[in-house]
């Protein structure tokens, strides 16, 4: 068995046998255009890669996505490999190609001095935990935003790629104080901003939606939000403030929600980084672990970060 890039024809077969857990709504042609895209955004081109273990006669048995991240860890700058899309084809399960194919992957990035390897799991922990990795639960939470006689005078409007470099400022002043944290640097923002609106643009009409607002002084962003919209509520993406106390988030999602009064407040879910500040005008409940749990492996002399110690938001799960 080896490692090799999937591209050409056992591309195709891994999408056609992904496609029925993973296109979320999409038809099989918008779930290959929807992978295709995202690994032709600039960030995508140079740290996205999917691989195929395959054996003697080239048939592929599992497939995996790397992801290579730049992060932060206890003030040093380390490269971390994210694994995803881990998948056996359904002929060749019960024989250790999901184990394989992770384990060639995680020794092809030791090989390449990345000394971080992240997941996350939709299937439980245990699998991973044989593999030598480890939970770190994230903070779920329903937001709630307080709403007194009518929306604040604050001019919101959708956001836009001139934001990008200010919303990167953002979040390195945000997350300074946290000892891990990704680098969130333009092409990676963008990237995360791609592949959402990308799902939701080739998805059923009226399925879902992707938000992106911002608020400006002068004629830069000072606060921002992404949310995913659908029947079920809000998940809030990802957020930025510049101001200390994230008061402006806070008023725009008071902005928000004032677009439809008549409405009642929808469900608003996210994950929110503890070193991150929670604005005056909200207040966070339910709080429980994600459903697709973070774990970590070291692969060098290195010390895992605390759960409390991570900053993450749910728009940059991969």
């Amino acid at each position: 068995m080896k490692l090799v890039p999937a591209d050409g024809l056992v591309l195709e077969q891994i999408l056609d046998a992904t496609s029925r857990i993973w296109s979320e709504g999409l038809t099989r042609g918008n779930y290959g255009r929807w992978n295709a895209a995202q690994q032709r955004t600039p960030w995508g081109r140079q740290r996205l890669q999917r691989f195929a273990l395959v054996d003697e006669r080239g048939d592929w048995l599992a497939t995996a996505k790397r992801y290579r991240f730049t992060a932060r860890l206890a003030g040093r700058e380390i490269q971390m490999c994210g694994i995803g899309a881990v998948f056996t084809r359904e002929d060749r399960r019960g024989r250790g190609y999901a184990t394989a194919i992770v384990e060639q992957l995680l020794d092809r990035e030791r090989r390449e001095g990345v000394p971080l390897a992240a997941l996350f799991s939709e299937i439980g922990t245990a699998f991973y935990e044989r593999l030598g990795f480890t939970a770190r639960p994230l903070d779920e939470v329903t937001v709630n935003v307080t709403v007194k006689g009518g929306s604040p005078a604050m001019l919101v409007r959708a956001g836009d790629d001139r934001d990008l470099p200010a919303i990167a400022a953002m979040h390195q002043v945000r997350a300074a104080s946290a000892p891990f944290a990704l680098m969130r640097d333009v092409p990676l923002i963008q990237f995360a901003l791609a592949r959402k609106r990308l799902r939701a643009g080739l998805g059923p009409v009226g399925r879902r939606q992707v938000e992106f607002f911002a608020a400006e002084e002068g004629a830069s962003a000072v606060a921002y939000v992404v949310l995913s919209v659908n029947e079920y509520g809000w998940t809030l993406e990802e957020a930025g403030d510049r101001d200390p106390a994230a008061a402006r988030l806070g008023a725009m999602l008071q902005v928000l929600l004032a677009r439809e009064p008549s409405n009642a407040a929808p469900l608003i879910r996210t994950w929110w980084p503890r070193a991150f500040p929670v604005p005056p005008q909200l207040t966070l409940a339910d709080r429980s672990e994600p459903k697709d749990m973070l774990m970590m492996k070291p692969l060098g002399d290195i010390a895992l970060p605390d759960a409390a110690d991570i900053f993450y938001w749910r728009g940059d799960q991969f």
